[in-house]
């Protein structure tokens, strides 16, 4: 075989794996002809702990390779796999061994011929300098770290536009032009204003420029032109207050979260972010239109306008159109599922608004108590990003003695009809049964008191599964007070029984890190997902498990996002800040690459086949799951289980 070719052969297997992936393929031909091609037998070494560095780095072709300190197998080389680098680049003894398990073929590329490579292509650099390559990095990465070099790795390697990304999330220019008035202004004296500016609102200040309302043409409409209030009188008649600010720097992510949230057109911009400082910006929903486009305030509205069942499911299949697109441009986890989150829950309402109508022509008799659809697991969580399936459930206040059969009735009606339109919308039904429509979901206080008392009391493994689930209850629509003294009630009992975060520590520490002995992916063994990951019981329930914990025993339920817990975590026990917010960051990319899994197969995304993870993603969550690692060790220790696992 010619050189020629034998470069041509040796460019052809590099360029599929990265950082070689990267570089051009005349660049790439150029340094594959000075590669060299070795042999090595089973028990060779290609180099010892405490050997001098070399003047070369490998690439394994084929075979095994293992990596070994002191004796201890710390990492196994898969095909592709570069080693050696960092002694080299450092030229320092190298910190680990190279053995050979079974007979190998290996690239030997030298260093004065990569170093050309890493002037040149910024990427290549980024790739082993962030901890990409085999072997243990020189100062220990962490998956935020990781995070950012993939996320730093896929601009340079495509020159994507990634809108959202956490260290360059894009920022929209508020208006620094705000039409205002005074609060002793009248209303005539304000819709001049308006007039002559030709705006649709205007901002109400107090003579230290601090916003104190805001007034628009709606205003004008509903309250003055239906004669509720005379033009003489003070704007601050009319006027919506308080109102919502933020500060200089907003991201188009927080004013887009922060209008949904308070279903709000304008957002106040002022010095410090208060209502307390000047203002100097105005941001309104047209501007985010204009920036973002595909705005999910708009499906919102559209979504609470909808009349039938099949413009929820449009507009729902809108919003997964969105996601896709966010997706692409890598923009924020905790974005998304904020916004689906919002989405969601409009969607969720309207279901609930709709069969209220038509459950009120049934003929079934209203019992008229206040009530209180929870959503729970993922939805309570508020990271249900696909349409997987529903998990829901009701609470309603005490029924009067004797008409107990009649509420349960009216409430299973609307359970069942509200479940039947979501299902209308793309969404699964619970096969477990854990839905409102199913009467042990769909109770009064004093049944889901029962409930919970005896899970808690007698915390058999049925128990606690539904324990993981209930326990993330959150208010979706109705009257929130019911879910806030039921959480209330929950924690208090869980004060009462300490015995019971030890039995849910137990259970947070079923599933171990995801990685075999040999630090490769644990997949299924048999059934429909062989040699498939399970991203949801492997990786994700293992942090959302220690999350729950960790939360409860500070005596906290409310917060139930996983995210946010692990960042409240941080504050409440900030010696262990750095674990927490890597357990935050490690969950968000789980959520990441199952939402990507699930849109690319038009399923939950639970399963993935690993061969479908590039090389820096496989890194990325093996340096992910050593945090859930730290995580159980902690709970070990905290909840004196040492002596009660293996």
């Amino acid at each position: 075989m010619s050189s020629r070719s034998l470069s041509l052969r040796t460019a052809d297997f590099l360029k599929e794996y990265p950082p070689f992936s990267f570089i051009p393929a005349a660049d790439l031909e150029k340094l594959a002809s000075r590669i060299r091609i070795r042999y090595y037998q089973e028990g060779d070494y290609l180099f010892k702990q405490g050997d001098p560095p070399g003047q070369q780095f490998f690439v394994l072709h084929k075979g095994h390779v293992e990596l070994v300190e002191n004796n201890d197998l710390l990492d196994v080389c898969d095909i592709g796999d570069s080693f050696g680098l960092r002694s080299m680049i450092a030229q320092n003894p190298y910190r680990l061994s190279a053995r050979v398990g079974e007979e190998a073929l290996v690239y030997v590329i030298p260093k004065e011929a990569f170093e050309e490579i890493l002037a040149a292509k910024p990427e290549v650099g980024m790739y082993f300098a962030a901890g990409f390559a085999s072997g243990r990095p020189v100062v220990r990465a962490t998956p935020r770290e990781f995070d950012k070099a993939r996320r730093e790795i896929l601009y340079h390697k495509d020159r994507l536009h990634l809108g959202f990304r956490e260290e360059d999330v894009l920022s929209i220019h508020p208006r620094e032009e705000v039409i205002f008035c005074f609060e002793e202004n009248t209303i005539q004296e304000a819709a001049d204003i308006i007039s002559e500016y030709r705006v649709d609102s205007i901002l109400i200040v107090d003579r230290q420029l601090k916003p104190v309302g805001i007034a628009t043409t709606m205003d004008y409409t509903r309250k003055v032109g239906r004669g509720l209030f005379v033009v003489e009188e003070p704007i601050t008649r009319i006027m919506s207050s308080p109102v919502v600010t933020s500060g200089r720097g907003v991201t188009l992510a927080k004013a887009t979260l922060l209008m949904l949230r308070h279903n709000i057109r304008h957002l106040v911009i002022t010095e410090d972010g208060t209502n307390q400082t000047p203002i100097v910006g105005i941001v309104s929903e047209h501007d985010i239109l204009l920036s973002q486009g595909n705005h999910p305030g708009v499906m919102v509205k559209q979504l609470s306008k909808s009349r039938t069942v099949e413009e929820l499911a449009r507009i729902r299949n809108k919003a997964a159109d969105l996601v896709q697109e966010y997706l692409k441009q890598e923009v924020s986890i905790p974005f998304i599922t904020a916004i689906m989150t919002e989405i969601q829950d409009e969607l969720i309402q309207k279901a609930i608004e709709l069969s209220l109508e038509k459950i009120s022509h049934s003929g079934l008799k209203d019992p008229k108590l206040p009530f209180c659809w929870l959503g729970l697991g993922s939805e309570g969580r508020g990271e249900q990003i696909l349409r997987t399936d529903l998990d829901n459930a009701l609470i309603y206040a005490e029924p009067p003695e004797g008409a107990e059969e009649t509420a349960e009735r009216w409430f299973l009606a609307l359970g069942e009809s509200v479940i039947d339109l979501l299902e209308a919308c793309g969404y699964e039904r619970c096969k477990g049964g854990i839905m409102a429509s199913n009467p042990k979901w769909c109770q009064p206080v004093s049944g889901w008191q029962a409930h919970f008392q005896q899970w808690i009391s007698t915390p058999d493994p049925q128990a606690l599964m539904h324990s993981t689930i209930f326990f993330d209850f959150r208010p979706v629509y109705g009257q929130a007070a019911l879910a806030r003294q039921l959480s209330s009630w929950l924690v208090k009992e869980i004060e009462g029984e300490k015995g019971f975060l030890t039995f849910l520590a137990q259970n947070a520490l079923d599933n171990p890190p995801p990685l075999s002995f040999l630090r490769n992916f644990i997949v299924e063994r048999s059934g429909n997902n062989r040699n498939e990951f399970d991203i949801k019981l492997r990786g994700m329930m293992p942090l959302a498990d220690a999350a729950r914990l960790l939360i409860l025993s500070h005596g906290i339920q409310e917060l139930t996002n996983t995210v946010e817990r692990f960042e409240k975590l941080s504050k409440l026990e900030p010696e262990r800040a750095p674990l927490y917010l890597e357990a935050a960051m490690a969950y968000e990319l789980m959520i990441r690459f199952r939402t990507r899994n699930g849109f690319a197969n038009s399923n939950s995304g639970r399963y993935i086949k690993v061969d479908d993870f590039n090389k820096i993603e496989r890194q990325t969550l093996k340096y992910a799951f050593r945090n859930i690692e730290e995580l159980q060790s902690m709970i070990k220790t905290r909840f004196s289980l040492t002596f009660f696992r293996g």
